[in-house]
């Protein structure tokens, strides 16, 4: 007896329907197409280094790749474009891709200064920020803590990255101080 007739052949089409089904729903959520529960198709949004304030020799800062495993990092103030966004990253900052999906762009802060121009979402540890007027972030990683100012209505604030969280405080933003007064003159 052979194994299609000890399955009988009703079975066996039915399991053959369910793995085609299977297949195709699975390489459709791939695509991220919206029958398969998916968003529809959306162009890759690369990461472009438009400029650095001094020579760089750090190949991560050059060699930017927009994927979900690169980290930019840079030893020199440098700005970027991510899709409709500008940002400015001062030295010794960290992001991390999130999404690089056309639209939905997204970056997280590990951890520095940046500046942003634009509607890309920024995400510190478990809060995200979507806001798309000029704002700069200070991810104090080792304080657990991140600051945000809005550049144009000069609020800032300040939150807390690990629970349990507070309320958020105002707080004075100094994008004068003699640490940061090169950087904040550099990205305006």
């Amino acid at each position: 007896m052979s194994f299609k007739e000890g399955v009988g052949s009703k079975q066996w089409v039915i399991g053959g329907v369910v793995i085609v089904i299977s297949m195709v729903l699975v390489i459709g959520r791939h695509f991220d197409t919206s029958w398969a529960g998916g968003e529809g198709y959306r162009a890759r949004v690369p990461i472009v280094v438009v400029e650095q304030t001094e020579p760089s020799t750090d190949l991560g800062c050059e060699a930017v790749d927009a994927t979900r495993q690169n980290i930019l990092s840079c030893s020199s103030m440098t700005k970027v474009t991510f899709g409709g966004s500008t940002i400015w990253l001062d030295r010794k900052t960290a992001l991390v891709v999130i999404n690089d999906r056309e639209g939905k762009e997204e970056l997280a802060l590990y951890g520095g200064r940046i500046v942003v121009n634009g509607p890309v979402v920024i995400d510190v540890r478990d809060l995200q920020f979507t806001e798309s007027e000029p704002r700069s972030f200070v991810n104090y990683s080792w304080l657990y803590r991140v600051d945000v100012l809005l550049m144009n209505q000069k609020i800032a604030k300040s939150f807390d990255t690990l629970p349990p969280y507070d309320q958020a405080k105002d707080i004075t933003f100094s994008t004068q101080s003699e640490a940061v007064k090169d950087f904040y003159d550099w990205a305006h």
